[in-house]
C-alpha cells in the first residue's frame, strides 16, 4: 500500500490514479497540518466521523444460506463455520459472504438507525449526512458536522456505545425509571434512551399482556445501531474514496440518495456488460443487474464484464 499522498488538484489526483492503476482507492478521515509526512509529524487536526454498517456483522437467518467457506487449494466447500483446514486435502479455508435482500434490508434498517440517533439525539441536521454504499456489504455515513472533527478517540468510544446501547444501565434498573416516569404521569418524556424506551413501552404496553421488562429489553434490541465500533472511534482511519470500485467485487462505493430504493445489485454497477470468457475455479452462485450466476466449478464461462471481475477479484479464476 502506498501512502502519505497529498494532492494539489482533483486533475493530480486522477493522473497518479491511471499511472499506478491501483486495484483499491483509500482516503483518510482525519485532517493534517502536513498529509504527506510520517504518521507521528503530520499534527493531526481533527477527523471526520464516520459509522460503518456492514451486513455481516447483522445477525440474519439468511446467512446459513449464503455464507460458505472454500478450500484455496481443492475448492471443497461447506456451510459454516468452516474448518481451519480443508477435511479433503488438508489446504488452508476462507469464508466467503455473500448477499440477498434480506440481509442487506438489514443493513439499510440500520442505517436509518444511526441516522435517528444522530438527528434525534446529537442534533445534526439530516443534510449534513452523507451515506455511502461501501462497494461490498454495507453502508458508511459520514457526518459533515465540524462539531465533531475534533472529538478524541475517548468522545467516539461514548458516541459509539451510546449507539449500540452499551452504555445502559441493566434492564431492572431501566424498568424501574419508566414505572416511576409513568406513576408521575410523565409518559415519554425524557432525554436519549429514556425517552426512546418510555416510548416504545408507551405505544406497545396497550393489550400486551407479557411483562414491563420484556417491553425494556425488546424497545432496546429494536432501536440499537449494529456498526463497527473500531471504525467509529479511529481518528486516523482510512476508508475506500468515494466513487472509486472496490477491490473485491468492482461495485462502486457511491453516495445514496434514498437509501429505501438503493438497489446494490444494481446502482453500484458502472463496468460494462461486454463478454469476457473464464476459466473459474470455483465460485457460489450469485446475483447482478437482475441476473443469476454460477455455482461454477472448474469450467469455463463466458460472463459480462462486471460479473467476471467479482471473480477475478477474489482470485477465483483467471481470463482466457
Amino acid at each position: 500500500m502506498v501512502r502519505h499522498l497529498s494532492f494539489r488538484s482533483r486533475g493530480e489526483a486522477i493522473a497518479e490514479i491511471l499511472k499506478q492503476s491501483p486495484s483499491s482507492i483509500y482516503c483518510s478521515n482525519a485532517k493534517y497540518e502536513s498529509p504527506t509526512a510520517p504518521i507521528d509529524e503530520k499534527r493531526w487536526l481533527g477527523a471526520e466521523l464516520i459509522f460503518d454498517i456492514d451486513a455481516t456483522d447483522i445477525p440474519t437467518p439468511c446467512k446459513r444460506g449464503h455464507d460458505i467457506w472454500y478450500c484455496e487449494t481443492c475448492f471443497a466447500s461447506g456451510k459454516l463455520p468452516g474448518p481451519s483446514k480443508c477435511p479433503k486435502c488438508g489446504g488452508p479455508s476462507t469464508t466467503l459472504h455473500g448477499t440477498c435482500e434480506s440481509c442487506i434490508s438489514a443493513a439499510k434498517n440500520h442505517v436509518q438507525r444511526v441516522t435517528n440517533f444522530l438527528t434525534e439525539d446529537f442534533g445534526v441536521e439530516y443534510d449534513n449526512l452523507r451515506p455511502y454504499f461501501s462497494g461490498n456489504r454495507g453502508f458508511h455515513i459520514h457526518v459533515q458536522d465540524n462539531r465533531f472533527n475534533t472529538l478524541g478517540q475517548l468522545s467516539r468510544v461514548e458516541v459509539s456505545d451510546f449507539l449500540m446501547g452499551r452504555s445502559l444501565p441493566p434492564n431492572r434498573k431501566m424498568v424501574s425509571e419508566i414505572q416511576i416516569r409513568q406513576g408521575q404521569g410523565n409518559g415519554i418524556a425524557g432525554e436519549g434512551w429514556i425517552r426512546r424506551i418510555a416510548k416504545h413501552v408507551w405505544n406497545k404496553q396497550v393489550g400486551y399482556s407479557g411483562t414491563l421488562e420484556k417491553l425494556v429489553s425488546d424497545a432496546i434490541s429494536m432501536q440499537i445501531a449494529l456498526i463497527d465500533s473500531s471504525v467509529t472511534t479511529d481518528v486516523h482511519r482510512i476508508f475506500r474514496l468515494g466513487g472509486s470500485l472496490h477491490g473485491n467485487t468492482g461495485l462502486r462505493k457511491m453516495h445514496i440518495k434514498s437509501i429505501d430504493s438503493f438497489d446494490p445489485q444494481i446502482d453500484p454497477i458502472v463496468l460494462s456488460g461486454k463478454p469476457v470468457t473464464l476459466k473459474v475455479n470455483f465460485h457460489p452462485r450469485f446475483r447482478l443487474k437482475g441476473e443469476e450466476f454460477g455455482p461454477f466449478k472448474s469450467q469455463m464461462v463466458e460472463l459480462p464484464t462486471y460479473a467476471a471481475v467479482s471473480i477475478l477479484t477474489r482470485g477465483l479464476g483467471e481470463v482466457v
